[in-house]
């Protein structure tokens, strides 16, 4: 039998409806996706992975964290092994067992070009063919070591460069999908839909969306909830506009996101209303607290979102079944200006005041990593003595050392941009405005 297109359909799918159920791979490069892809889809599906040029090639980083977390995740379902010794293994092998407690003794056997890769079963011209022989040799004769070993990184290289897998080969062309967040290619060439986390008015929803799990801005949760459950809604418009974007409600996506992590996802509601994540409908309510810097299981407010820059979500279609999830944030010193605003009450506190003044300082801030400051707007206030009281002169750029009260620089009548330029010049640090202007930032509200 000669296989050239649809090996999930001839290799995995046909094989276990049949009622074979131990599937052992031997595969030059094994995707981490595919893998979730399989056992997600298959309930009783068991899997022994065995990748076999990590001698040869080593393995990402990225690749080897998701295998660990994969075979926790599916205990008692997933090894991974790699192969330790060079030059490795090229072949690609799947192997069905004998499931006799079926009653069906006959082993199934292919082999061929196709990797257990997105790449190798979706997009390449590949080829396998069954084969009757013994291939038990094989997988007794391979150097392996456990990937969840204690002395995994004596026996690897672990290497940090871009994961292959993650740069699908799609319509004729290669598509690295962490690069497009920064090439701005994802709206010319890609469908995507901007998901918002806030509700009619710029509020966070009181008790559905990102704050599922609770019931009302009370804080308080709901009955045997973490707190961390979630959904990004879908609106009707979606739908209407882009009928075939989104799979059927309850079938699986695998969705990527732009920090390199990876979620089982799958459309849920009554008119396909929502996407959240399968396992456990916490993990995407977890993964948003984590990113934006609240606590687990916290209510999530408006204004955490406009400290963190960003209030929506953008998912992009890559091809049927996988998606990217881009919630970087845009907060820059460029821009972070334009989210202060945002914020309606950002308080005073007097840092300064005699009988002539009163200089106050604002309760929001503006954090730069880069640059070891908080940069705080300010305001100098001057006393009237016919109305008794301080009113406004001017405005304060107020700028201290990270994390500090050590104020080392003020200057009144500027933008936060040009305070900060004119900061670094008379400190000696580097002040091109494109330079300053590109940096990230944080923007801090006290309590």
């Amino acid at each position: 039998m000669l296989i050239t297109h649809n090996f999930e359909q001839y290799i995995v799918r046909d094989i276990y409806n049949s009622g074979y159920r131990n599937l052992k791979i031997l595969s030059s490069n094994v995707s981490p996706i595919l893998v979730t892809k399989m056992l997600d889809e298959f309930y009783d599906l068991n899997l022994k992975i065995y990748v076999g040029m990590v001698s040869q090639d080593g393995i990402s980083e990225f690749t080897h964290l998701a295998f660990q977390h994969l075979v926790k995740r599916y205990v008692n379902r997933l090894e991974v092994y790699y192969q330790i010794t060079k030059p490795g293994q090229h072949s690609n092998v799947y192997y069905w067992e004998s499931p006799l407690n079926l009653g069906l003794d006959q082993k199934k056997v292919f082999v061929g070009s196709a990797t257990f890769t997105l790449n190798g079963f979706c997009h390449r011209n590949e080829i396998l063919v069954e084969h009757d022989g013994d291939v038990e040799q094989i997988f007794d004769n391979l150097n392996i070591i456990d990937c969840t070993s204690a002395n995994i990184s004596e026996e690897i290289i672990i290497h940090h460069n871009k994961e292959s897998e993650l740069i699908v080969l799609y319509e004729d062309e290669q598509l690295d999908i962490f690069s497009l967040t920064k090439e701005g290619e994802l709206e010319s060439n890609y469908e995507s839909i901007n998901i918002p986390l806030t509700i009619r008015g710029g509020e966070t929803p009181p008790k559905s969306g990102i704050n599922w799990g609770h019931n009302g801005r009370n804080g308080l949760r709901q009955p045997t909830r973490t707190g961390n459950e979630a959904y990004l809604p879908i609106s009707k418009q979606v739908h209407r506009e882009r009928p075939h974007f989104l799979p059927q409600r309850r079938e699986k996506m695998l969705v990527l996101t732009d920090d390199g992590e990876m979620f089982v996802c799958k459309v849920a509601q009554e008119e396909r209303k929502a996407i959240e994540t399968c396992d456990n409908n916490s993990i995407l309510g977890a993964y948003i607290r984590q990113r934006i810097g609240v606590a687990s299981g916290t209510f999530i407010e408006t204004r955490d979102l406009i400290r963190y820059g960003r209030d929506s979500v953008q998912l992009t279609k890559i091809h049927e079944g996988l998606y990217l999830l881009n919630f970087a944030t845009n907060l820059t010193l460029a821009n972070c200006e334009d989210h202060l605003w945002d914020i309606e009450d950002r308080g005073t506190d007097i840092l300064q005041e005699n009988e002539n003044m009163q200089i106050l300082i604002e309760t929001v801030f503006v954090r730069v990593p880069d640059l070891n400051i908080d940069v705080y707007g300010g305001l100098i206030c001057s006393w009237n003595e016919n109305s008794k009281e301080y009113l406004i002169d001017s405005d304060l750029i107020i700028i201290k050392t990270l994390g500090t009260d050590d104020i080392v620089y003020d200057e009144g009548g500027s933008s936060l941009i040009v305070a900060v330029s004119n900061y670094c010049y008379s400190v000696g640090r580097e002040s091109n405005m494109n330079y300053l202007e590109s940096l990230g930032c944080e923007i801090i509200i006290e309590n």
